[in-house]
């Protein structure tokens, strides 16, 4: 595994915070973007979304240990 001070820095500045549903905005302002005809800036917003949400919950799942008790 990684180092607890490492482990317990992800777990609190990434985990434990609100701010991944901000990540949430990507694929609502493509979704906007792709009925507004902008298809490949659309596409490109929501790749970008789909990369972060699954290196994350990689990290997550696999390489930290977060219990938040």
């Amino acid at each position: 595994m990684v180092d607890e001070k490492l482990n317990l820095w992800y777990c609190d500045n990434f985990v434990g915070q609100p701010w991944l549903f901000f990540l949430l905005i990507l694929p609502l302002v493509g979704a906007f973007l792709y009925g507004r005809e902008q298809k490949k800036v659309a596409w490109i917003l929501i790749g970008i979304w789909i990369v972060l949400q699954v290196g994350l919950s990689a990290l997550t799942n696999f390489v930290f240990s977060c219990n938040l008790d």
